[in-house]
């Protein structure tokens, strides 16, 4: 069984919030892109998170961490997928949180019913 958690810009989550539509996700048009600025960001931070880059094309950026079987990171011009065993559903989680410390990005857990909120 895998965990899934998402970071997406605050943008999306605004947008999200007020389609109130249960397939938002399901078309890429409603999510709003990365800046340039902000895919570099995600990258380096993941990086620094003990992810390596395991293949790299016109879709993204796909990285994996060998310190827990199965976790693996996918970086699009729109979103970051983090997937990980249930076991390890922690540290994505941590992870996805230190990403979303600014107000820049959002966190997107369809687990734990959606969107965290700060100071909650």
């Amino acid at each position: 069984m895998s965990y899934n958690i998402q970071v997406y810009t605050v943008q999306t989550m605004m947008a999200e919030i007020e389609a109130e539509s249960e397939d938002f996700f399901d078309n890429d048009k409603n999510l709003i892109p990365f800046t340039e600025k902000q895919l570099i960001k995600l990258r380096e931070n993941i990086l620094k998170h003990n992810f390596e880059i395991a293949k790299e094309d016109k879709k993204g950026v796909t990285f994996k961490n060998d310190q827990f079987e199965g976790m693996k990171a996918i970086l699009t011009s729109n979103a970051l997928y983090l997937r990980s065993s249930y076991d390890d559903s922690f540290e994505i989680g941590m992870i996805a949180s230190e990403l979303t410390d600014s107000d820049e990005f959002a966190k997107y857990d369809p687990q734990a019913d959606g969107w965290e909120v700060l100071g909650e």
